[in-house]
């Protein structure tokens, strides 16, 4: 079930992912400096969200893979189990709470 849900995730950032680039590649010739300044604002916020979507495909993709490597679920830093509530909450957590909560 889970791993259905990061499929999903993927995918679905994926399609994300290829549109916003699409909206950031169009190149358009604004009308005066107002349109200019909200056409760059645009395109920072776009720019922001794809590097945010690219940190979260990364991590949903590692989940991905340590599914297929059969260590899913543990803590990359105690090696500990990672709780099925924080799984289905964020299914590509890397490490439990207490870890998590220490980080930051």
């Amino acid at each position: 079930m889970l791993e259905r849900e990061l499929v999903s995730k993927r995918d679905e950032i994926r399609g994300r992912f290829a549109n916003q680039l699409a909206d950031v590649a169009v190149e358009r010739e604004p009308d005066d400096e107002c349109a200019e300044a909200n056409h760059n604002l645009n395109k920072h916020l776009i720019l922001s969200i794809l590097d945010r979507d690219r940190f979260l495909l990364n991590d949903v993709e590692l989940a991905l893979k340590r599914m297929r490597a059969g260590s899913y679920g543990m803590c990359d830093t105690c090696g500990g189990a990672i709780p099925d509530a924080r799984l289905r909450a964020l299914p590509w957590a890397r490490s439990c709470l207490q870890c998590a909560e220490r980080a930051s």
